[in-house]
C-alpha cells in the first residue's frame, strides 16, 4: 500500500510513532516545515498533541488537568510566538493544557488559514466564568496571555 494512502486511515498515534523512527534528516525536514527546529521538539509535540486529543475525544476534563505528555518548550529565541512559554512568571513545573494548546495554535500556523480556531479558543476561553479556584491561570495561561503574537491575526514568521 502506498505510504500517502496508508497515512489516511491511521490514527493519530500512530503517525506520531513513526515519526520517531525516521533517519534526522528526514525528520528535521517534516518539523522545518511546522517551523520545528529540532526532531526531538517535534516529537514531544506530536506525543502531546495526540495525548490532547484522546482527553477531548473521550470528553474527559481537559481544565486545569496536569499532562502526561507536556509539550517540550522550545529554547528561547528558537520558536519566537513560543517564547512567552519561557517567560519568568511561568513555572517550569507548570505542564498545564495552555502549553499544548499553544503548541497546537503555533502548528496550525504553519498548514494555513487557522484564525477562526485561534479566535475561536480566546474567546470561549476569555468567557470562561471565573470563580475561586476557576480561573484561566488553571490552565497554566500566563498572565495577558491572549495579546501574545501567537493569538493575534499576524501571519507565521515560518510561513513568510
Amino acid at each position: 500500500m502506498p505510504i500517502w494512502a496508508l497515512t489516511e486511515i491511521l490514527e493519530l498515534g500512530h503517525l506520531s510513532h513513526p515519526y520517531q523512527g525516521l533517519h534526522e534528516q528526514d525528520a528535521l525536514e517534516i518539523a522545518a516545515a511546522f517551523g520545528v527546529p529540532t526532531k526531538r521538539l517535534m516529537t514531544s509535540w506530536l506525543a502531546s498533541v495526540n495525548y490532547v486529543r484522546n482527553v477531548a475525544a473521550h470528553h474527559a476534563r481537559l481544565f486545569n488537568r496536569k499532562l502526561q505528555n507536556a509539550p517540550s518548550r522550545p529554547k528561547a529565541g528558537k520558536v519566537p510566538l513560543l517564547d512567552h512559554l519561557r517567560a519568568e512568571d511561568t513555572a517550569k513545573s507548570t505542564f498545564g493544557v495552555y502549553n499544548a494548546l499553544a503548541v497546537i495554535a503555533y502548528l496550525l500556523r504553519s498548514i494555513g488559514d487557522d484564525a477562526a480556531w485561534r479566535r475561536g479558543l480566546v474567546e470561549l476561553l476569555e468567557s470562561f466564568p471565573s470563580a475561586p479556584g476557576l480561573t484561566i491561570a488553571a490552565v497554566g495561561a500566563p498572565q495577558g496571555w491572549a495579546h501574545q503574537a501567537l493569538w493575534s491575526g499576524t501571519p507565521n514568521p515560518t510561513s513568510v
